[in-house]
């Protein structure tokens, strides 16, 4: 029988020049990170009446689910269903075979998206609002809002009403193994250092593109670019889990974001303005490339062989009433606004002829339905007739890992020799898999997993 997780416990008691000792904890499951993949796993283990602890290193929850953008990638939903915008698993894996990126974990990702639905009716019954078909395989929030932010909110709400205790300010410095099983974790809470025992430890972590020594390592073609990652990604699950012998899996593949936006020391992901029907063009006012290309690794090659390297984003007014997170740009500043193209590109540094020839050209292809210069098919629903005209600078850099601890698909860390060790899960990010919906459906696999045993 565990022992109940008492606050007193929870709370490290700090006296000028002394330090009270953090007592051991015992539950049932402890959980790694409190971003969707985290959080998912707890309620749904908390749900089912098992004692749960989550253990977050920041003084905040979320981690880079906090930053993610505009869609929840899914396919065959009801919704897109009923908006003409179908597309079956087997169709989309073939597309996304087509980008010979990611080859080997497509089988995964084919039952990642054969859970489209189950995992949004989820999401949804707790307070979403993804009804929005954006395409054939994405899904927004109704109001525009951002996807990370709007999440972060239901789940956090959720684990407060099932009373889940959220430990900040807790930094795991290593795990426990016995006899092959993982049945704790190390823990430092400022000058403290405990320990949490459990029977299940879920590895929630995050990524790796915050720390550059790792990238270094693993994917050094990407080293110094500028990342739209949470400043808590940098690779701590991935490092223990390798202490331990469990298989480190394609680390190489970084996912690129090809719309950073850098102001100051911030960099934010203006993804949302390609979703929402913009192009991009280079210096000389030339679009260069299909703005909505699946192959992110191509697109960030190809803007930085444009002159300078600089690029820019081009929406109208229709693209940003349809987004509140663009309208949240604008107010922060990282949009020039203008009246009319001309205008627009004699702001920005861009020649107002070729600019002006560039949207004109676009627009027939949007009229027309078909992109004649690069074969773009995806949100092209911008026909840029709506002022005023709205412009980022971008720049292209890392966003997400892709590759990480291998897992099975049950989530259980995987050993080099093929072997698991025994009660040590790993989830979102930290896996070979990435983005918001492999976060929710990782979580949902280990919490199941635990529940059978």
């Amino acid at each position: 029988m565990h022992k109940t997780i008492i606050a007193a416990v929870l709370t490290s008691v700090l006296i000028p020049g002394y330090a009270v000792a953090l007592e051991d904890i015992h539950t049932g499951t402890v959980i790694v990170g409190s971003g969707v993949s985290g959080l998912t796993t707890a309620i749904l283990l908390k749900e089912h009446k098992q004692n749960v602890l989550v253990l977050e290193k920041m003084p905040f929850m979320g981690g880079t689910t906090n930053l993610a953008a505009q869609y929840f990638v899914s396919v065959g939903t009801k919704d897109q269903v009923a908006n003409g915008k179908e597309l079956s698993v087997p169709d989309y894996i073939q597309r996304t075979a087509k980008t010979g990126r990611n080859s080997e974990m497509l089988p995964r990702t084919a039952q990642r998206m054969f859970d489209s639905q189950k995992s949004i009716d989820w999401l949804n019954s707790l307070g979403a609002g993804l009804t929005r078909p954006v395409s054939d395989y994405q899904m927004g929030i109704s109001d525009g809002s951002s996807l990370g932010i709007r999440l972060m909110k239901i789940l956090s709400a959720r684990a407060k009403e099932l009373s889940i205790p959220v430990k900040m300010n807790s930094k795991v410095l290593d795990l426990i193994i016995r006899d092959g099983r993982a049945v704790g974790v190390v823990v430092e809470n400022g000058k403290e250092k405990y320990k949490v025992f459990a029977d299940n430890v879920v590895l929630a972590t995050g990524g790796f593109n915050q720390n550059q020594k790792l990238i270094s390592k693993y994917a050094p073609q990407w080293r110094g670019l500028p990342t739209t990652t949470a400043v808590s990604s940098t690779g701590d699950g991935l490092i223990l889990a390798e202490k331990y012998g469990v298989n480190i899996k394609n680390a190489g593949e970084v996912g690129l974001n090809p719309s950073i936006h850098s102001q100051g020391r911030k960099n934010v992901s203006m993804s949302a303005a390609r979703l929402e029907g913009g192009i991009m063009v280079n210096l000389k006012g030339d679009r260069f490339c299909n703005d909505y290309w699946p192959d992110y690794t191509k697109m960030a090659q190809a803007m930085l062989e444009q002159p300078e390297g600089k690029s820019f984003v081009i929406i109208d007014g229709k693209s940003m009433k349809a987004s509140k997170r663009l309208q949240s740009f604008l107010k922060s500043g990282y949009f020039v606004e203008a009246q009319t193209i001309p205008e627009l590109a004699q702001k920005i540094g861009i020649p107002p002829e070729n600019l002006e020839k560039t949207i004109k050209r676009y627009a027939e292809f949007v009229r027309n339905g078909k992109d004649q210069d690069f074969g773009r098919s995806i949100n092209m629903k911008t026909d840029f007739s709506t002022p005023p005209y709205y412009a980022s600078a971008i720049l292209p850099g890392t966003q997400v890992s892709v590759g990480g601890v291998d897992v099975n698909d049950f989530m259980q860390c995987v050993k080099a020799d093929g072997k698991v060790i025994s009660n040590l899960y790993a989830v979102g990010e930290l896996t070979y898999d990435s983005g918001t919906p492999h976060g929710v459906w990782s979580g949902r696999r280990a919490a199941e997993h635990i529940l059978s045993k």
